[in-house]
Order: structure tokens, then C-alpha cells, then sequence
């Protein structure tokens, strides 16, 4: 195992998953917990775009990965949408998405407006003539443009969270065991013993000894509470029902 990318929707427990994963003796996090910006728009605008990322992300990571020293950690959560692509260009590397009840991923989405600015770029792009961002839309989880101004902000994102686990559920199909969700209220609760059932015994021993740098925190769980209504809870549930209705329930970690 020679890299882990933690991928997924913005907002959704990818930081807090490589804090954990920092425990591990043998894990590299060569940008502290924090992304390259250069590189996190550059994917990102891929996955809104519906392009492949650019070569020099390319050579950044065949730069990264033959320097390491250890098991590299990578957090550009929009490679959620080139797992695939990455899996062919490198060998050895695990895919982890944080699996969060949606209303959570939400309910932090709206704590942190860098998040929401890829409607207004959405907006922006929409009066260019050439590289238009598509509809349907990938990376929004939106069928039409209008929808921008049409839905409130807390169902913006929440078909957001829900294209991009369709996104997991359809690249987890072609990946297989390269492809895992790991449980993000597991972590909370006991990080070892989520990442023991995430990770096969090789890996493991590969990871090296773990120690908890980070103590989390519970209450994490219920803060959604200070962001969402009721309603608006139910309303992000109503949509889930219907939009993944559809799809089969993945087997966390498989």
C-alpha cells in the first residue's frame, strides 16, 4: 500500500479522517492536514466540468508517491470522481469515503460558505460560450441549471452529498475492495477499531502502530442541530429516500 485517498463530498469527515489516520507511525501527510489549493481546484473544476484532471496533478502525485517513505495520506476529497483514473496511473492505492448521514454533511456545508462558492462559479460559468459547465451535473448533483436559483441552500447541498454517493456506489461497483466507505460515527466512537475493520491485517501492519492524536468528539454527531430545522432534516431524508432509492446499501468497508 503506497498511498491512501480519502474522498468524498466537501465538509463530509475527510479532515478529521486523516487527522486519525495521522496516528498511524507509518503514514505521510506531506501537507500537514491541509490541501494544495492548486491541485484541490484543479480536480474539483475537472469534476464540475466533467473533464479528466490536468497532467501537472499528474506528475504532483508520481512526484509525491515515489518520494514517500511511507503510506501517503491525500485529502483533494473531488478525487472522489477519479478514483478510477488514479487507480490506473499508480499502483497501491486504497480509496476511502467517509459514509455521514446526509443532513450532518449538510448542516456543516452551511457552517462554511468556501463551500457554497461553486454555485457562484456555477453562475459565473453560465454566461461563457465555450467550456460551459454540463447539465446534468456530476459534481452539484443537479439536473438544470435554474435549479441554482430554484432550491434553497440546504437542498443545494443536499443533492450535492447525495450525486456524490451515487458517485461511490457507481465507482465502487468497477473497484471493488480499492474503493471502501469508512464509517464516520464509528470513528468517533473508537477509531482503531473502525480503521481494523476498514483495512485487511497486511495493511495494517503496513500502517504501523497506532496512537490517537486526536480525541473526538460526540457531540459532533448532534451540532447539525444548530444549523437544520426539523423540516429542513426531514426535507434532506425525503430526498435521500427518493433519490437513492434505487441503490443498493453499500457494505461499510467492503
Amino acid at each position: 500500500m503506497k498511498g491512501i485517498f480519502i474522498v468524498g463530498t466537501g465538509r463530509s469527515g475527510t479532515h478529521f479522517t486523516v487527522r486519525l489516520l495521522n496516528g498511524f507511525r507509518n503514514t505521510r501527510d506531506p501537507l500537514g492536514g491541509e490541501e494544495n489549493l492548486p491541485i484541490l481546484m484543479d480536480i474539483a473544476k475537472a469534476a464540475i466540468h466533467h473533464r479528466q484532471p490536468s497532467a501537472s496533478t499528474r506528475d504532483y502525485y508520481a512526484r509525491l508517491l515515489a518520494e514517500a517513505d511511507g503510506v501517503v495520506l491525500d485529502q483533494h476529497h473531488p478525487n472522489l470522481f477519479f478514483a478510477e483514473h488514479w487507480a490506473r496511473q499508480f499502483d497501491g492505492l486504497v480509496f476511502l469515503y467517509p459514509q455521514r448521514p446526509a443532513y450532518q454533511v449538510v448542516a456543516s456545508m452551511l457552517r462554511h460558505t468556501g463551500v457554497l462558492k461553486w454555485y457562484r462559479y456555477a453562475q459565473e460559468w453560465r454566461q461563457r460560450s465555450i467550456n460551459r459547465i454540463p447539465y446534468p451535473n456530476r459534481f452539484l448533483g443537479l439536473d438544470r441549471y435554474s435549479d441554482i436559483r430554484r432550491l434553497p441552500p440546504h437542498l443545494l447541498c443536499a443533492h450535492r452529498v447525495i450525486a456524490h454517493r451515487h458517485a461511490f456506489d457507481d465507482a465502487k461497483g468497477r473497484m471493488g475492495h480499492a474503493l471502501r466507505s469508512v464509517d464516520y460515527e464509528a470513528l468517533v466512537m473508537d477509531p482503531l477499531a473502525e480503521f481494523t475493520r476498514v483495512f485487511d491485517p497486511s495493511e495494517l501492519a503496513a500502517l504501523g502502530e497506532f496512537e490517537l492524536l486526536e480525541t473526538p468528539r460526540p457531540s459532533s454527531l448532534t451540532k447539525f442541530h444548530d444549523v437544520l430545522s426539523e423540516a429542513q432534516v426531514a426535507d434532506i431524508q425525503a430526498l435521500e429516500n427518493e433519490l437513492l432509492s434505487d441503490t443498493r446499501p453499500d457494505t461499510v468497508g467492503t
